[in-house]
């Protein structure tokens, strides 16, 4: 248990208090906080005495109560820097810790001293964060059951249901339950959102995969037919291959060289034939001139051009007979040399058919030489043919290979694609389970879950206290809460009614029943104990005398149960018999509020 006793607060220049200090000392017994007002002596309204509340409220959380702009804080008519002063001790089974606050405005400024040495964090924030973890308290907790501001704070029955939950959950130390509802749901819902990422991510790669796999099956069908073509392109190939090989079969070539050697040789025949037939044709031209002559010769036999051919001198005519012996010589020396030029004309026809037969001869033979040229030519067209066949076999065969393999392009990123989609689908599991877990433990925390148990146990506590302080209070009234934190409201006639159904003193009793209960339940289920309880105008509202006296008598008993400090802030002069530890009386003149020693009177 820790037990927090809130020793003095000091106060300068805060809402109407001035550059004069207000100090107040928190010991044990029922306190009073009243005064008057010197400017309106008529009125004991706005002197100042909630300023005491509000301070001790702005010490810790850095506001007021009554929700004051800061730049309104600090007294308007000194115009200088508000300084608040707390001092408490914390009290725990390791030991008593001491500590300061010390809070200013105009700069803005918060210190916390613990045992004398300075805790202050880096911020404004962080260190109000600290001083309510070394508190254990919340706005909440010190509006509803350390502080009660009777007319200026709303009442917890006149909270939202939101409110009322929440603030009754903090009483019952139930807050880490909506702690943890609040974390799990912010877990819930990154672990949601990152499942739903990795689920369109798990659709995204499923798509892929399948679109490669898509492909590959395409690519495989392509190859098939591909595979087809070139198994038809190579018996096509195979077919021409085996017609070529019997075409170049049947090419014969002949012997050049033999060819060429009868070629010469009957170019040597024809030389040979052209020559006799240049000698024929000399012989039979120069026979023919011969003829001519000697005709010309036996014409002129006998006549008297007719000469001797030795002696030049005309032929006397007693020379006829050797003329007459000498014309049968010549005719006969004619008709032998016309036998000869016919014998050398057959000769020379001879020679010629000879020479025809040997051109005809060359001639075969070049024709040979070249028919065997384009046999060559063939040939060789024929084996380029096949070798450009046997190149595409070749290639062909490499290629039906290649298609024959299973492995594509895709082979490897579908590998991958796979790996990625069971990564993915591992992934979305855990995160499926992970929300499965998730949605037992929000139960399990939820209203339905554990809490529900809990709250039902400690239900019984709150509505028994509740019911002991109204019953003190003699309230016309019966309020239970259900296990949602829920009130339901009786009256004296057992009628369900609203809590806006009474009256002002009835709805002051409920309020002051709800606070004295929360203080309760607080101290029992929190781990923390105040020595402090600050009432605000608690005996100035609906209360009649017997009301007071009921409230007195509560407050007297809380004194020495608790070991507590209640303060009641009145500016009736009656409520001071009530008192049994200090009068802390203020009053206010010129503006500024000051404290001044009570007087009885």
């Amino acid at each position: 248990m820790k037990r927090v006793e809130f020793k003095k607060v000091s106060i300068v220049n805060f809402l109407s208090v001035g550059e004069d200090p207000v100090t107040v000392e928190f010991t044990k017994g029922l306190h009073i906080i009243t005064g008057s007002n010197k400017d309106k002596p008529a009125r004991r309204n706005a002197i100042g005495k909630s300023t005491i509340a509000d301070s001790i409220y702005f010490s810790i959380f850095g506001d007021t109560l009554r929700e004051i702009k800061k730049d309104l804080i600090p007294n308007n008519l000194t115009n200088g820097k508000t300084h608040v002063e707390l001092d408490f001790d914390v009290i725990t089974p390791s030991g008593k810790n001491e500590y300061k606050i010390v809070r200013n405005l105009s700069p803005s400024k918060v210190f916390i001293y613990k045992n004398g040495i300075d805790k202050t964090r880096d911020s404004i924030s962080n260190t109000n964060k600290y001083i309510c973890d070394v508190l254990s308290a919340s706005p909440a907790i010190f509006q509803n059951c350390v502080i009660m501001t009777v007319n200026n704070a709303i009442p917890f029955m006149a909270k939202n249901k939101v409110e009322k939950r929440k603030f009754i959950e903090d009483i019952f130390g139930m807050e880490v339950f909506s702690q943890m509802l609040s974390a799990l749901r912010t877990e819930y819902n990154e672990v949601k959102r990152d499942h739903d990422t990795e689920v369109t991510k798990l659709d995204e790669v499923n798509t892929s995969f399948n679109n490669y796999n898509t492909q590959k099956e395409k690519l495989l069908q392509k190859r098939a037919h591909k595979k087809e073509l070139y198994a038809t392109r190579q018996s096509n190939n195979q077919k021409e291959l085996n017609l070529l090989k019997e075409q170049i079969s049947a090419l014969q070539e002949v012997n050049v060289e033999e060819v060429s050697e009868s070629i010469d040789r009957y170019k040597g025949k024809l030389v040979e034939c052209e020559d006799k037939i240049d000698k024929y044709i000399e012989g039979i031209s120069s026979a023919k001139s011969e003829i001519g002559h000697v005709k010309e010769k036996y014409k002129k036999l006998g006549t008297d051009e007719d000469v001797c051919p030795v002696c030049l001198r005309p032929i006397e005519d007693h020379d006829t007979t050797k003329i007459a012996e000498e014309k049968k010589k010549l005719k006969e020396a004619i008709e032998r040399m016309v036998r000869d030029i016919k014998e050398v004309t057959v000769s020379l026809d001879r020679a010629r058919d000879v020479k025809k037969k040997i051109h005809t001869s060359i001639t075969q033979y070049n024709n040979k030489l070249a028919d065997n040229k384009v046999t060559i030519q063939k040939k060789q067209n024929t084996n380029e043919r096949i070798n450009q066949l046997n190149k595409w076999q070749d290639e062909l065969k490499v290629d039906i290979e290649t298609i024959n393999k299973t492995e594509t392009d895709f082979d490897t990123i579908i590998d991958e694609t796979q790996l990625r989609l069971t990564e993915l689908e591992t992934k979305v599991k855990e995160y499926r389970d992970a929300i499965s877990k998730l949605d037992i433990v929000k139960y399990v925390v939820s209203e339905e879950g554990v809490k529900s148990y809990i709250v039902n146990k400690l239900l019984e506590l709150l509505n028994s206290k509740l019911l002991h302080y109204l019953k003190r209070l003699d309230s016309n009234s019966i309020c239970v809460f259900n296990e949602y934190f829920e009130e339901e409201i009786l009256n004296e006639k057992n009628k369900l009614c609203s809590y806006f159904n009474f009256s002002g003193a009835e709805r002051k009793s409920i309020d002051l029943a709800c606070l004295f209960t929360f203080s309760d339940i607080r101290r029992l289920q929190g781990g923390v104990q105040y020595n402090i309880a600050i009432y605000d105008e608690l005996f100035d509202s609906s209360f009649d005398e017997k009301g007071i006296e009921l409230i007195t008598q509560i407050l007297q008993d809380r004194v020495e149960e608790l070991d507590e400090c209640s303060i009641v802030i009145s500016h009736r002069k009656e409520s001071i018999k009530a008192v049994t530890g200090e009068v802390v009386y203020l009053i206010k003149e010129n503006g500024i509020t000051k404290r001044v020693d009570y007087i009885e009177k």
